[in-house]
């Protein structure tokens, strides 16, 4: 029984080929225009973990697109459920990382002195200056 492994190599040269460093880039850019965070997430096992439980195993992933927990039988669609775990661990990562959390949504400063970087909105410069004045009050009454 044959693999399909040329036509694996070639699905992944073509996901190589898509330039995921420039779309990070790019919305990295819009996000810190916007005033707003981004947030790398390790997606490793994202579609073995249980969103509701946290229980990860390769059994949990019955077919490509349907996903049932071993312990707490949860069932959804596999990309529903590794979506909700993704942003479980980006709360978990904001929370960690100690960003301000705003009405307006995820304030943080951007550091990038690249192209653009410099070029920030008036609301997006009030804002984050804001809360690095926060900041640093908090840390000097601690």
């Amino acid at each position: 029984m044959p693999n399909h492994a040329s036509q694996k190599a070639g699905l992944n040269q073509a996901i190589l080929n898509v330039g995921w460093h420039q779309i990070e880039v790019c919305i990295s850019y819009k996000a810190h225009k916007e005033g707003k965070a981004v947030f790398k997430v390790a997606p490793h096992s994202t579609s073995q973990e249980c969103a509701q439980c946290g229980y990860t195993h390769p059994d949990n992933r019955k077919t490509q697109s349907k996903f049932q927990c071993g312990q707490c039988e949860h069932a959804d669609n596999a990309d529903q459920n590794a979506s909700m775990v993704i942003k479980k661990r980006a709360i978990r990562l904001i929370k960690d990382t100690g960003t301000v959390l705003s009405e307006k949504g995820v304030l943080m400063p951007f550091s990038d002195t690249g192209r653009g970087g410099k070029r920030q909105t008036n609301k997006a410069q009030s804002n984050v200056s804001r809360i690095q004045r926060s900041i640093k009050k908090e840390k000097i009454a601690a």
